[in-house]
């Protein structure tokens, strides 16, 4: 016959007390157990005041004595020095609320950011953040997220970084769901005119394409909103040395600038060094001199060098629609880059740029 465990209270007790509470339901002397359980008087004072911890041969001791699961006490006491241990570290994370407001964490709940509502308390929110970033306490925090060079950008850690760690942690949480083959240069470089061939697509319907070309050659495209103050564009990093991931913001809204950065990310990937997470944010501290060989490699490969000179004389409509379907990119290609050469004013043309927004915009 299973034996039924007896104590089953709302409130969490010790492994001592549940004992206590069985001796007195007995009327049994704590002497009396202790020789029953072929243990020393000591040790049982010490198990029911909570000096010592209930050990697994002692739970298997018990349930001869007690009839209750030896599976039962060793249940009681992990779940009470479990406890004790969050209780301690909630103490702890009490010290250090103020790491809270560095993170839009409001934001953060609105959008879905966590896995469950982040809670009512302070602490609650900030344990949640800590599981969000998958770290175990406010030390491990700064080493992974406040320290990093391409963060910190040689400054104090501000709300707008904490922004841009979120968004790049919340991106890299989206990536890690993607299933892409190992990355592979030579394929992606083959690649490049396949993509760039997507600018001409009408509305979004490139997205499809971009996402599976790329996993095809070992990237996993994410597209996500920024979060406010984060003011970043796009970002490379490597998940593992074989498996990339490009985070694209779309924070103009603006198909010509979304391009420019898909490609300018793609730079990054092919031209520079795995061991880097390369941010393209205001202030982000990357390299500059390997930011305008990105910008470089991402101008000549949407209008290629040979077709530059004809930029000056693209003065209506009619040529500029001309131009970009000869060298095979969106008119809105060719706009955003009259605009950037000041070759336009930066009003002229508008109706040919296509703009995105989100849902939620």
């Amino acid at each position: 016959m299973t034996a039924t465990f007896e104590y089953q209270p709302d409130k969490l007790y010790s492994p001592g007390q549940h004992l206590a509470m069985w001796l007195d339901k007995r009327e049994m002397s704590q002497a009396e157990l202790a020789r029953r359980l072929s243990l020393t008087p000591k040790h049982i004072n010490q198990l029911v005041g909570g000096g010592v911890a209930l050990t697994p041969d002692v739970a298997v001791a018990l349930e001869q004595v007690t009839d209750i699961p030896a599976s039962a006490w060793a249940r009681i006491e992990a779940d009470y020095r479990s406890a004790t241990a969050l209780r301690k570290a909630d103490e702890e994370l009490a010290a250090h609320l103020d790491v809270l407001e560095q993170f839009p964490i409001r934001e953060m709940e609105r959008r879905d950011y966590f896995e469950q509502p982040a809670g009512t308390t302070k602490v609650a929110k900030l344990r949640q953040l800590l599981k969000f970033f998958g770290v175990a306490d406010v030390d491990a925090l700064q080493s992974v997220v406040v320290e990093p060079k391409a963060l910190r950008a040689s400054r104090a850690f501000t709300r707008s970084d904490g922004a841009l760690a979120a968004w790049m942690r919340k991106a890299e949480l989206i990536a890690s769901t993607i299933t892409t083959e190992r990355f592979d240069q030579e394929r992606c470089s083959a690649a490049l005119q396949e993509l760039r061939g997507l600018t001409r697509y009408d509305g979004v319907s490139w997205r499809e394409p971009l996402e599976r070309i790329c996993a095809d050659v070992g990237i996993a495209v994410v597209i996500l909103k920024e979060l406010p103050g984060c003011r970043i564009n796009g970002a490379t990093q490597w998940l593992t040395p074989g498996r990339a991931m490009v985070a694209l913001s779309l924070r103009h809204r603006r198909h010509d600038i979304f391009w420019f950065t898909f490609f300018h990310e793609l730079g990054h990937l092919l031209r520079h060094s795995k061991r880097e997470t390369f941010i393209d944010a205001i202030g982000a501290g990357v390299d500059e001199n390997l930011e305008r060989d990105a910008d470089r490699f991402a101008s000549r490969l949407l209008i290629p060098p040979q077709d530059e000179s004809e930029l000056p004389g693209l003065t209506d409509e009619k040529a500029i629609r001309s131009f970009a379907e000869r060298i095979g990119v969106a008119p809105s290609i060719v706009v955003g880059r009259l605009h950037y050469e000041k070759l336009a004013p930066p009003s002229r043309w508008q109706h040919l740029i296509t703009r995105y927004k989100f849902a939620d915009d």
